[in-house]
């Protein structure tokens, strides 16, 4: 990750005759890329760390038709090192580097973002990437750029990019509660604020922050659908996975 595909300037470039290898696509050795799972769970059993844990913080991303597992090296050994479970990205560059996408918020990027934070999976065309950061031709562009650079995965079956891990979607929580753009950063604080009136049995601050929540994440003509709905709840109680797992449903039955 962190490294863009060369970049042709010109119609006849004389760096033409080569086979590029990337994030989004990275023909046949995507085995030699990062750390792959059995050497991550080799290294957890050699030096007493959780594997799960582990491929939670570190593991995501998806390398080629056979989705190989891939995990960020450099995190890995910090957390072995320090024997803590925690980001190892350089702070202020990820920081800066992701507020300054999430601001952009181009062609609604930010809302995909949100919904990745919770888990979602957002199809994404990145084929035709001109391997720049300043110039984009839709969302799939810059989907590519954030891909290649780490800040998301991309499956190349699906054709749809995610957030990774947990390392990354902290990541990504920082950036947004620091961000220009108002309406994101409010939704934040007040999720917080959201979880902890939840926890106290505050129904009345409850079911106006909900009601806020729907107003924000719908618009009127989908305002009555249950999928819609699903979607605010979702967005409302985002702080809620810094501490607790969410289960969506439980199965029972069948139908």
């Amino acid at each position: 990750t962190g490294i863009l595909p060369i970049r042709k300037c010109g119609k006849h470039s004389a760096l033409n005759l080569f086979t590029e290898y990337s994030m989004t696509n990275p023909r046949d050795i995507p085995h030699l890329f990062g750390f792959n799972a059995s050497e991550v769970e080799r290294l957890c059993g050699e030096f007493g760390m959780d594997y799960a844990e582990m491929g939670q913080w570190y593991d995501g991303y998806l390398l080629g038709d056979e989705r190989i597992h891939v995990y960020n090296p450099r995190s890995v050994s910090g957390a072995i090192s320090s024997r803590r479970y925690s980001s190892y990205w350089t702070d202020t560059e990820t920081y800066e580097a992701l507020q300054v996408y999430i601001d952009m918020d181009y062609e609604g990027l930010a809302s995909d973002l949100l919904m990745m934070m919770d888990g979602a999976r957002v199809p994404a065309d990145v084929e035709g990437f001109a391997n720049t950061m300043t110039e984009f031709r839709d969302k799939g562009d810059m989907y590519a750029l954030l891909a290649h650079l780490g800040y998301l995965g991309y499956d190349r079956v699906e054709r749809a990019v995610f957030i990774p891990n947990e390392e990354i979607r902290r990541e990504f929580v920082n950036a947004l509660r620091g961000g220009a753009r108002p309406g994101l950063a409010r939704l934040a604080t007040e999720s917080r604020e959201l979880v902890r009136a939840t926890c106290d049995g505050d129904e009345g601050y409850v079911a106006d922050a909900l009601e806020r929540a729907h107003s924000w994440a719908a618009g009127p003509r989908y305002y009555n659908d249950e999928q819609a709905l699903r979607a605010a709840v979702k967005f409302a109680y985002l702080a809620a996975i810094d501490d607790y797992l969410r289960i969506d449903e439980l199965p029972g039955g069948r139908g």
